[in-house]
């Protein structure tokens, strides 16, 4: 991997040290100029579709093919979405829901997953679970096991916690919620782009996708996952103008189609969903076994460092078997915005800071990150730990 080259294909990084890719990424040059080209064509040429739609539509088929196989899925298995929070909301609304149902998630989901599950429990009095996250993985798959009961009817889970940075044995768990005929999903958004994934062989009924965090491309477009044998579990809520298979118009008749199409309700921008393509492409080529391998290597070196800091505390899993690009932790004694804000004046480290379930800060590691500001973080970290908070600038201080 030559990431010298890599690194020249991110102008931004010119300016500033980039731990803040799991919020919106950075997006590659050759995937920027398949994007920004396509938004010409449209410009010189008139919407594609109406205009030239014998070239048109065949590119939109064989890009949700090139989606399909990154993922090891055909095209019919993936619906077009605006990302994981419309995925999610296609699936639990989707269900019949009835008082003292119960959905599952873990106590640190972010307001993706969150958000709809408190809302089903105003809406229908359904009971929302919470299993914590576990650093070991046959607790974590007893941690969730032992919270299902006989009226849970959906589990939901990020398969990488948002801020906390844990991977969750996604396989196991799904494979354990399919033997008592329970439906799964998982939020791929920390997931997808950083190592080869068969959806299918994760195990889940449906999952949702994101082009613009670990897969490079454009904010923001996403899809749904819908495994075949999973489709009919839940109903099409959202019936709009791309889920027909066919329409009488005359007669007020439809047929809905039978693949996971049946659940788009767009519009979206289909040169963000081409650009999204192309940006598999760019990863595969690459090699997203050497993209893990060099997120591996990057984020222990992180973690490493991190434990050997005073004050500071780990939040993330030290295995990568539990983790991925992730890593949350915190400082004693420091608020996070005040580290995050002292970092970037002082350093030009740009880096997440959250409140949520608990106060910390968080680390995404993308793959073309140099080992020099990898230690130039802990270096800065160090630094503050050491001068305490105390040293801020009362503009920095309350």
């Amino acid at each position: 991997m030559d990431i010298a080259k890599i690194r020249a294909d991110f102008p931004p990084l010119e300016n500033f040290v980039w731990f803040q890719n799991g919020g919106v990424s950075i997006t590659p040059a050759p995937v920027a100029e398949t994007h920004s080209g396509l938004m010409r064509e449209l410009f010189e040429r008139g919407p594609m579709h109406i205009a030239f739609p014998d070239e048109e539509i065949p590119r939109r088929r064989r890009t949700k093919e090139r989606l399909g196989r990154f993922f090891g899925v055909g095209a019919g298995d993936l619906a077009l979405m605006r990302g994981v929070s419309e995925a999610f909301q296609t699936v639990v609304r989707g269900i019949d829901w009835e008082a003292g149902d119960r959905i599952l998630i873990t106590e640190e989901e972010e307001v993706a997953l969150l958000l709809p599950c408190l809302h089903l429990r105003d809406l229908y009095g359904v009971l929302v679970d919470r299993a914590p996250l576990v650093d070991d993985a046959d607790g974590q798959v007893e941690a969730v096991v032992d919270r299902i009961t006989g009226r849970t009817r959906l589990i939901g889970l990020s398969h990488v916690n948002t801020d906390s940075g844990y991977r969750l044995p996604a396989e196991r768990i799904c494979a354990a919620a399919r033997e008592r005929g329970i439906i799964t999903f998982l939020d791929t958004a920390h997931s997808a782009g950083l190592y080869r994934m068969d959806l299918n062989e994760l195990g889940c009924d449906f999952a949702g996708i994101l082009s613009y965090k670990w897969m490079y491309s454009p904010y923001a477009a996403g899809a749904l996952f819908a495994r075949r044998e999973s489709r009919d579990r839940i109903r099409v809520t959202y019936a709009g103008g791309r889920a027909q298979a066919w329409v009488d118009f005359r007669n007020g008749r439809f047929g809905l189609k039978e693949d996971a199409e049946r659940f788009e309700f767009g519009p979206w921008s289909w040169p963000l969903v081409h650009a999204w393509a192309s940006a598999a492409e760019y990863l595969a080529a690459i090699g997203l076994d050497a993209i893990w391998a060099r997120t591996v290597a990057l984020t222990t070196r992180l973690k490493q460092g991190l434990i050997e800091i005073p004050g500071v505390r780990v939040f993330t899993p030290l295995s990568a078997e539990l983790s991925a690009a992730l890593v949350g932790f915190e400082m004693a004694g420091w608020r996070p915005p005040d580290v995050r804000d002292a970092l970037r004046r002082r350093w030009r480290i740009d880096l997440k800071a959250f409140e949520t379930t608990r106060p910390g800060l968080r680390a995404s590691v993308p793959f073309f990150l140099e080992e020099h500001e990898i230690d130039l973080l802990l270096e800065a970290l160090a630094t503050l730990a050491a001068e305490g908070p105390g040293c801020l600038p009362e503009s920095g201080q309350g």
